[in-house]
């Protein structure tokens, strides 16, 4: 009998490579010299839609494995403990490699006490360095949905990730309004500095990866059903930061938006049903999409210093650099193996 096929996503490939370019968006604000109304919108819907598709393809992939019939608890856990090893090995290894950079923004704000403590909570919480925050938040919310949907099933779990959602949502979104009301200010104020921010792996991932574990999980929509979803999520989302502009607490920092959670779920759906003939080409996309994603940085900080009034220009020239840095590591895997563990 002929071995059965691994099937390839090729379509989820894609758009985590579509995503990492998004992820630059966010961090270059390419349209800002243009209009800055324009850049905030445009990061504030589109690409606000990257890292919430990141948690789900992962959170599909790792529960796929999982079984939560009685005798599976080995396997659950080895799945877990996979995935968490293959995070933890990338974000330390980035974490080395951008220790220049972090000891530099620590030397222009001044060393203390306060700032090492400061880091030491973000390590573990929101990022060695600001965009590595994906990677102990995913590391974080897996731990936590895996715990809560082994021991509560899929619907508690749901409803446990939502509430945690819509509690930073409010902080989240509504800071502005936060910051200028006497004693809620107060409040708002200890929980930043308890926690940094509530863009983690407490408030905001989990609902993203449940929507994953989900997608694994239960019956699918068609693919016509997940487009119709998809587009009315979309509108919504943009009809929800319009809101937030008209209300004045819209800022680049806002990305905990409501229509995210049906927009990832019919997102994640509409790539499982597109067919797309797999590639080699669609592998290395996968792998690349991880190196833009955790290198950008290293080529932003310095065209933002060098082009501060060329946003365009700076968007492009980091991604042609983070791009030729990831090809040049792809390729060179294959002759150096140990080059995994950067991707």
């Amino acid at each position: 009998m002929a071995a059965k096929k691994t099937r390839q996503f090729a379509s989820i490939d894609i758009a985590k490579y579509v995503g990492a370019l998004l992820v630059i968006a966010i961090h270059t604000f390419p349209f800002e010299d243009i209009s800055p109304t324009f850049n905030l919108f445009f990061i504030s819907t589109i690409c606000r839609l990257a890292v919430p598709m990141y948690f789900v393809i992962s959170s599909f992939f790792l529960f796929r494995k999982f079984d939560r019939k009685p005798g599976h608890e080995e396997q659950n856990r080895e799945a877990v403990i996979h995935s968490l090893k293959r995070l933890g090995i990338l974000y330390l290894i980035w974490t080395v490699i951008y220790l220049p950079y972090t000891i530099w923004n620590y030397a222009e704000a001044g060393f203390s006490l306060m700032g090492l403590l400061g880091w030491i909570r973000d390590f573990f919480l929101n990022g060695s360095y600001y965009h590595l925050w994906f990677l102990p938040a995913l590391m974080l919310g897996e731990v936590i949905v895996a715990y809560l949907y082994s021991q509560r099933g899929l619907t508690r779990t749901f409803f446990i990730a939502l509430g945690m959602f819509l509690f930073g949502w409010l902080i989240n979104v509504f800071a502005p309004m936060w910051e200028g009301l006497p004693f809620i200010s107060v409040i708002y104020g200890f929980i930043i500095r308890l926690l940094g921010t509530v863009r983690d792996g407490i408030f905001f991932a989990p609902i993203f990866i449940v929507i994953g574990l989900g997608c694994a999980k239960l019956k699918k929509p068609g693919l016509k059903a997940s487009a119709i979803g998809f587009a009315i999520s979309f509108i919504c989302l943009i009809l929800e930061v319009s809101l937030y502009a008209l209300i004045g607490v819209l800022t680049d920092h806002s990305c905990m938006f409501l229509s995210l959670i049906p927009a990832m779920y019919f997102l994640m759906h509409l790539l499982l049903s597109v067919q797309i003939p797999d590639r080699p080409a669609y592998r290395s996309l996968r792998q690349e999409a991880t190196l833009i994603y955790v290198s950008h940085i290293l080529f932003a900080r310095l065209l933002l210093l060098l082009l501060p009034n060329m946003h365009l220009v700076v968007y492009l020239g980091t991604l042609a650099c983070s791009q030729i840095l990831a090809t040049l590591l792809v390729r060179g895997r294959r002759q150096f193996p140990w080059l995994k563990w950067l991707m």
